[in-house]
Formats: structure tokens, C-alpha cells, sequence
């Protein structure tokens, strides 16, 4: 009898071990993404990367944050996050609350506690709001 018990409570046993230690390792794994994208919010909204957004805004549009430039508010994306595989982490910044009103820069560390931009990529609509204002 008590073989026939054993013979039950061991597979039983089994299947618990491995589903806790395949949820432990997908809990873990959640934990270390979500870890992974605080850092990537951080860098996006620090004021060194919103140096690189702004001096490319006032580059583009001179009068950019006052009533006569085309930009005048800016909000960095956050749900767009995520890292290049090449080298950065893309970052899109919207414009006036308009998701039609946008750039992507791929924000590089530069070791020295600054940022800067490999490059950009602007959406077509602030492209020809911006060009019409020239």
C-alpha cells in the first residue's frame, strides 16, 4: 500500500517542482525587463538627453517653445522605447500633443555623462510644417 502511494505522489511531486521553477524564472525574467526599462525612461527623460531634443528643435525651428515657432510643447514617448541593436537607445519625442508631430533620435552615451544624436528621423508632417516656415 504504501508503495502504491509513493508511486502516486511522486509524479505529482515532479510536476509541482518544475511549474514552480518555471514560474520563478518567468517572474524573474519580468522583473528584470521591467528593471530594464526604468533604465531606458531614465536616460530618455534626463536632462541631458532633453539637451539633445532641444538644441536639434531650436536648430530646426529657431523660434521653437514661444508663441511664433511651430513647436511649442514636446513629450518623450516612452511607451516607444527600446534599445538599437547597432549602438543607442531609439527615443521618440511627439510635438504639441500631435503623435502626427514627431521625431526618433537614436540618443548615444557618450561616457562622459552626456548625450548626443547618431541621427534623427522626422515624421513628414513636421517636416513640411517646419520647411513651410522658412
Amino acid at each position: 500500500m504504501k508503495k502504491n502511494i509513493w508511486k502516486m505522489l511522486l509524479p505529482i511531486a515532479l510536476v509541482c517542482l518544475i511549474s514552480g521553477g518555471i514560474f520563478y524564472m518567468v517572474h524573474q525574467h519580468q522583473v528584470k525587463k521591467e528593471q530594464e526599462y526604468q533604465k531606458m525612461v531614465k536616460i530618455a527623460t534626463s536632462k541631458e538627453a532633453k539637451k539633445v531634443y532641444e538644441e536639434f528643435l531650436r536648430k530646426e525651428d529657431p523660434k521653437a517653445f514661444t508663441d511664433k515657432g511651430t513647436v511649442k510643447t514636446y513629450q518623450i514617448d516612452t511607451s516607444e522605447l527600446k534599445y538599437n541593436p547597432m549602438g543607442g537607445l531609439m527615443v521618440t519625442v511627439t510635438f504639441n500633443n500631435d503623435k502626427k508631430l514627431y521625431v526618433s533620435y537614436n540618443l548615444i552615451d557618450n561616457e562622459d555623462g552626456t548625450y548626443s544624436s547618431a541621427y534623427y528621423i522626422m515624421s513628414p508632417k513636421l517636416s513640411d510644417i517646419l520647411e513651410e516656415k522658412e
